[in-house]
């Protein structure tokens, strides 16, 4: 930053400017790398195949989901590179997830076997708490949606052309005693972890 910002001055004396504009900045000739830096901040432990779906949960701010063709779901947090969780419903592709609006503990998502699990963190985080058929003939579930207004109603699309409309039961869409504070602790767990490794490598070092 040092370098580029005496170049900029150089350039801006030389052309006896009284201010920096951008035009006295692109004339400077900075690699692009400086002006244009990776977006990129923390990169997150990999799937093993293309990822189809991400989705924030609705209910914590550093918490977000993925779901790829390698079968597994997975919970990150963004301040951590390695995943809260990672879990598989069944052997086949995953293609599209979405968090409950009512419930922090709960997603779904949609597989290329035509089926929906809906994950319920609070009873199990190993296994889908509910998994529906959605198609006859095992044509993929391409996107999942909860209705934001009518938390109990999930929507799903799949590769038949068809839209559906399911109603979960109240039990998965009503907000349970203390599931806001059971579902920070997972998120920070993880976090909590990472930082205390990172600060032993800094001892290390």
């Amino acid at each position: 930053f040092e370098r580029l910002k005496e170049r900029v001055e150089r350039e801006a004396q030389m052309a006896r400017a009284k201010e920096v504009t951008p035009t006295l900045v692109l004339a400077a000739q900075p690699p692009a790398e400086q002006l244009y830096g990776s977006p990129a901040s923390l990169l997150y432990q990999p799937h093993s195949g293309p990822v189809y779906g991400v989705a924030f949960s609705p209910f914590h701010r550093h918490v977000f989901l993925s779901v790829s063709t390698d079968a597994s779901a997975r919970l990150f947090s963004l301040l951590s590179p390695q995943p809260l969780l990672v879990t598989e419903p069944s052997a086949a592709p995953l293609y599209s997830c979405s968090w409950s609006p009512a419930r922090p503990s709960v997603f779904a998502v949609g597989g290329a076997d035509g089926q929906l699990h809906v994950y319920d963190l609070r009873r199990s985080r190993g296994k889908p708490e509910l998994a529906l058929k959605v198609t006859g003939d095992g044509s993929a579930v391409y996107a999942v949606a909860f209705n934001p207004a009518e938390p109990s109603l999930i929507a799903t699309a799949d590769g038949q052309g068809i839209v559906k409309i399911w109603r979960l039961s109240r039990a998965l869409s009503s907000m349970a005693p203390r599931e806001q504070e059971a579902f920070d602790r997972l998120a920070g767990a993880r976090t909590e972890e990472a930082a205390a490794v990172a600060g032993e490598e800094e001892e290390e070092e």
